[in-house]
């Protein structure tokens, strides 16, 4: 079939096809964009935690009675809870924390090398000797926390924020300690570039040292400034008269819900001068991630919507043409063309026009993709999906051509005679 005939009668109706290529062009940009961002959000939605997401629950005890506003009295509660806790046949591992893995936020701050070297932000929370048990994180460097730890430390930092520290004039005190951490190795990596984090120190703002005593495989929390796999824990014990006393409870493989059930009775025996709150991670997961849920199915029907109402035009303009062309196809017909020659004429033109929007499509995707950029953060947009659009309205511009082009080519060379 030569072109040259076929392009110049598509030009004397170039509204007609330019319409239809630009609206190729405009699904294969809003379809490449969203594809783009289901991929990015999927990524987001299956990313591991490295924790034991499945088998974690938070319970926080806030006390009603004047005797827990003494700390000793908070304390001895606070040991009695994780005995009762850990006793428990159905639980595996109980931490005094308040970590809570997937609220998409928690407590951050800023360390630095020396005092003149840059500042890197890092999540921070306190942790006691079964923390790391706790949560399911392997460590791969150094040791985990004892019990000596957590009391020393506790005692020392209960000392600290009891006075006013003397300071210089750039704020830092006259006086410091030295504080063990345990650091995930994302941020080992930020931190010591030049690696053997083990026994070195960071500093924080009021000039303390923080001493790196082990490092974990993997750790990821979602946070803002994009800090989720940066984290330091550092040993003391957690609670106050106020906020109430948290315990990250681990339990057995699928006794999550007969233990958040029954865990408010097993600390009412211990202490019933409480409330209690129970969170499971997977619960708190599922509603962080909700959001992205919902927007990656919005997406998905976007883009089956526009695929579908795009073939539709492409079929509803051929058996349009068909049916304007009745004639002309009976007398190619009638001077020999076969049915094949009509098939393939339709779909070479509605190829040609697919391919037009297509070419124009790809330079509007990489526009909309900037502009998306520049307003939010997301992914670029890659060649190879720009490639699979493309195969993908080849592919629905073909079959939606096919049943009025099929059509068209049983055209006989009598009944189109019968319409002139």
């Amino acid at each position: 079939m030569h072109l040259g005939p076929l392009v110049r009668a598509m030009l004397r109706n170039k509204v007609r096809f330019g319409l239809l290529a630009l609206e190729v062009a405009l699904t294969l940009a809003i379809v490449a964009n969203c594809v783009s961002l289901i991929l990015d959000a999927r990524r987001e939605l299956t990313r591991p935690s490295g924790f034991v997401d499945e088998q974690l629950m938070l319970v926080t005890a806030t006390p009603f009675n004047e005797a827990f506003r003494e700390v000793s009295y908070r304390d001895t509660i606070a040991d009695q809870d994780l005995a009762a806790l850990r006793a428990h046949p159905a639980i595996e591992n109980a931490t005094n924390s308040s970590f809570l893995p997937w609220q998409g936020g928690g407590s951050s701050t800023m360390f630095q090398r020396t005092r003149k070297a840059e500042a890197i932000r890092t999540q921070i929370y306190a942790a006691d000797e079964r923390m790391l048990d706790t949560l399911g994180v392997r460590l791969v460097e150094g040791r985990a926390f004892t019990r000596d730890d957590v009391l020393r430390n506790t005692e020392q930092l209960r000392a600290l924020n009891a006075i006013d520290r003397v300071r210089d004039a750039s704020g830092i005190a006259a006086s410091t300690v030295t504080v063990p951490a345990i650091i995930t190795r994302a941020y080992a990596k930020l931190m010591f570039p030049e690696g053997q984090p083990l026994g070195k120190t960071f500093e924080d703002e009021n000039g303390d040292h923080w001493q790196v005593v082990g490092v974990v495989e993997h750790f990821y929390n979602p946070y803002a400034w994009k800090i989720g796999e940066y984290a330091t824990f550092y040993p003391q014990r957690q609670g106050s008269y106020e906020g109430g006393t948290s315990y990250l409870v681990r339990v057995k493989p699928g006794q999550l819900t007969p233990v958040e059930k029954g865990v408010e009775g097993v600390l009412a025996g211990v202490n019933a001068n409480r409330t209690f709150r129970v969170r499971t991670i997977p619960d708190v997961k599922r509603r962080f991630l909700g959001s992205q849920t919902l927007m990656v199915r919005l997406l998905s029907l976007v883009i089956v919507v526009l695929v579908f109402v795009t073939a539709l035009g492409i079929m509803g303009l051929t058996s349009f043409s068909v049916a304007e062309r009745t004639r002309q196809i009976g007398t190619r017909r009638a001077l020999g063309a076969g049915r094949a020659d009509i098939l393939r004429h339709f779909l070479l033109e509605n190829w040609i026009t697919t391919t037009v929007g297509i070419v124009l499509g790809v330079g509007l995707a990489v526009v909309l993709n900037m502009t998306l950029l520049r307003e939010m953060d997301g992914p670029r947009i890659t060649p190879g999906l720009l490639a699979i659009g493309a195969v993908l309205l080849w592919t629905a511009g073909l079959l939606a051509t096919l049943w009025p082009a099929l059509r068209g080519a049983r055209v006989a060379p009598a009944e189109a005679t019968r319409n002139i």
